[in-house]
């Protein structure tokens, strides 16, 4: 996805809110948050959301930080911070599903307030 060149900014953002919606998705039906998480801590979803990190979250990211990195041009200075953000967790949060760490970069809300 890196070769991909926009025109304008809402174009940008409008791909980069369709992999973060599934991204989003995701972690609300089997992330650590989910209804099923919380009301039966017992269940194996856990299973599901591991996967899905792995085959589809993880990758969105990359996707994600591919598009953005092409299209540098059409940032002002707050996208462009609101970006960093998300690069940074995004790539620790890959790092943590490979070696465990006591703390890693949260998703930040900045991100999707600008791309979204």
């Amino acid at each position: 996805m890196s070769e991909v060149v926009y025109e304008s900014i809402d174009e940008l953002k409008g791909s980069v809110s369709k992999l973060l919606m599934e991204n989003h998705l995701i972690w609300e039906e089997y992330g650590p948050q989910s209804k099923v998480a919380k009301e039966d801590p017992g269940s194996n979803s856990y299973k599901i959301w591991n996967l899905r990190k792995l085959d589809t979250v993880i990758p969105n990211n990359q996707k994600i930080i591919n598009m953005v990195e092409a299209n540098m041009k059409l940032l002002d200075a707050d996208d462009y911070k609101a970006f960093l953000l998300f690069k940074n967790h995004a790539t620790s949060f890959e790092e943590n599903q490979y070696c465990r760490v006591s703390s890693y970069a949260l998703f930040p809300e900045v991100f999707s307030e600008r791309f979204e």
